[in-house]
């Protein structure tokens, strides 16, 4: 049996075989706009009462209100891939379900931070030691520890670059575990992400390559709409779609993947 292959034009148009597919790309769409929009209320608070007091409450609470409608938003897509990876033709998920939108999209971003933990823990010691060193530090005065100091920083720095790397290019893979069954601890499950990978390289190398053309093309569309109040509105519709045929194609691998160790 041939194995499957990633089919774009499928995660392309998927969305318009669900009859609501409209009504749920605009919701999205406005959720995204929101979470960017939103900040505009405190600076209009300022302008009306001219009160810091007023501002810093209200950035606050809109700053909640952003990280709240991200997760919403985070985790719609990543229920829209459950449904995709584990029921054939499933329709977009239906908006009522928020709450758990938010829960899973909650998941999604603990797990994301506890992928990108060592890369942020390893920055975290590179910045130190560059601190220290441009500070002039009075235990380096001399030529071998500036020596010394160079070679170190010079290494973590090529770690960090190295560690970057890696953490782009096996970002599919593991949120195409976690879409697989929305478990936190399946975004550092190693194991279980690479057997996706194996005998199914040439589905995910496609699966960057795309993921590396939509943000170009979102870039470019982005860049033209900015130059005009209707464009600009439309650029969060552009993203969330992007998103969701994000979603498809993640789904598609995953699918693949179980094809292929079922031959």
């Amino acid at each position: 049996m041939a194995s499957m292959n990633l089919d774009f034009e499928k995660a392309l148009t998927y969305i318009s075989k669900d009859p609501q597919w409209v009504n749920k790309l605009l919701a999205g769409s406005g959720i995204l706009l929101a979470i960017f929009a939103i900040f505009v209320i405190p600076v209009l608070l300022l302008a009306v009462s001219g009160s810091g007091i007023v501002f810093v409450v209200s950035f606050f609470l809109c700053f909640i209100c952003s990280f709240i409608l991200s997760f919403a938003l985070a985790g719609y897509v990543a229920q829209t891939a459950n449904k995709r990876i584990n029921y054939k033709n499933s329709l977009l998920p239906d908006w009522s379900e928020f709450g758990r939108f938010l829960k899973t999209g909650i998941k999604y971003f603990i797990g994301y931070f506890l992928y990108i933990l060592p890369l942020l823990i390893l920055c975290l010691v590179f910045s130190i030691l560059l601190g220290v060193a441009l500070g002039g530090c009075a235990c380096m005065h001399s030529a071998l520890a500036n020596s010394l100091s160079f070679i170190v920083l010079t290494f973590l720095g090529a770690l960090c670059l190295f560690g970057y790397i890696l953490v782009m290019v096996f970002c599919p893979l593991m949120m195409a575990n976690f879409f697989k069954d929305l478990k936190i601890l399946s975004f550092v499950d190693y194991k279980e992400a690479f057997s996706l990978l194996r005998k199914n390289a040439g589905n995910y190398f496609i699966l960057i390559l795309l993921f590396i053309a939509m943000c170009i093309f979102a870039q470019i569309i982005c860049s033209i709409l900015v130059f005009t109040i209707i464009g600009i509105i439309l650029i969060p519709f552009v993203y969330f779609y992007i998103y969701l045929v994000i979603a498809e194609l993640i789904a598609q691998f995953v699918l693949a993947a179980k094809e292929i160790e079922q031959e």
